[in-house]
C-alpha cells in the first residue's frame, strides 16, 4: 500500500477530518457551558458522552451533510483512530479515579489525552494540521491543570472554539 495515497484517499474520505473536529469542538464548548452551568460533575460527565457521540455524528456529517465518497485504499489507515481510542479511556480513567468527577483538575487531564491522541493523526492523515492541533490541547490542558485556580471551564471553552477554527481550516483545504 502507498502510504500517501492511502492518506490522500483518506482526506478525501474523511474532508481532512473537518466534520470530527466540528463535532469535537461543539462538544467541548457544550462542556465549558455545563461548566457553570451545573458544575464540575456534570461537565466531566456531559465531556464523555459527547465524546462518545463524536465519531458516529461526525460519520453522518461527512456522508450525508458533506457528502464525501468513502475511503478506498486509506480504509486500512482508518484503524488509528480506533487503535488510539485507549489514549483516550486511559485519560477519562485518570481524572476520574485519581481526581475525581469533581475535580478541577479532571477536565483538563482529558484534554491532555485528547491531545496526544490527535498527534497520531498527522499518521492517518498525512497532515501537520493535527500535530497543531494536538499541541494546542496538551499546552491548554496542562496549564489548566497546574493553575492554583480553576480554568477547567474556559479551558474547555477555548478548546471548542479553538477546534472550530481547525475546523474552518481543515475544511476549506
Amino acid at each position: 500500500m502507498d502510504r500517501i495515497a492511502a492518506q490522500t484517499d483518506l482526506r478525501k474520505a474523511h474532508l481532512n477530518g473537518a466534520p470530527g473536529v466540528l463535532v469535537s469542538g461543539l462538544v467541548w464548548l457544550a462542556t465549558g457551558l455545563t461548566w457553570y452551568l451545573a458544575g464540575p460533575s456534570a461537565a466531566f460527565v456531559f465531556l464523555f458522552l459527547g465524546g462518545v457521540a463524536i465519531a458516529p455524528l461526525a460519520a453522518l456529517l461527512t456522508r450525508f451533510l458533506f457528502k464525501a465518497p468513502a475511503a478506498t485504499i486509506g480504509k486500512p489507515m482508518e484503524k488509528i483512530a480506533l487503535v488510539t481510542v485507549p489514549i483516550i479511556l486511559a485519560g477519562f480513567y485518570i481524572a476520574w479515579r485519581w481526581f475525581g468527577v469533581v475535580s478541577p483538575q479532571a477536565i483538563p487531564i482529558v484534554a491532555i489525552a485528547i491531545g496526544l491522541r490527535y498527534l497520531t493523526f498527522k499518521a492517518m492523515f498525512g497532515t501537520g494540521t493535527f500535530l497543531l492541533l494536538g499541541a494546542a490541547f496538551i499546552l491548554i490542558g496542562g496549564a489548566a491543570f497546574i493553575s492554583s485556580i480553576s480554568l477547567a471551564g474556559p479551558a474547555a471553552l477555548l478548546l471548542g472554539l479553538i477546534e472550530l477554527a481547525f475546523f474552518a481550516a481543515l475544511y476549506r483545504t
